[in-house]
């Protein structure tokens, strides 16, 4: 490669970063004001509320061992790692 494709490749290298940084900070700052106003930021949290009627109803053959997590994840229509989470809610 000769000298000013390679100077070309660095200086696009260096605007990409610039952007990428100005964008990243952006976002931060945005974050940062909504937090100040009082938005709740990320997935709302699970609570007990929002386990479905379907898992309480197959809940109790769960836990007298009648059925493993992989097949009541599958009676619910659940994956296991909601199956692990809606668990530890209980607990």
């Amino acid at each position: 490669m000769d000298p000013m494709s390679t100077a070309f490749l660095q200086m696009a290298s260096i605007f990409n970063q610039l952007e990428l940084s100005l964008i990243r900070s952006r976002v931060r700052s945005g974050v940062a004001n909504a937090k100040a106003k009082g938005k709740q930021i990320g997935r709302k949290p699970t609570t007990k509320d929002d386990i479905p009627a379907v898992f309480y109803k197959h809940f109790p053959a769960f836990q007298a061992g009648h059925m493993n997590t992989s097949e009541f994840a599958r009676i619910c229509g659940l994956s296991r790692t909601t199956v692990y989470k809606y668990l530890k809610l209980l607990e």
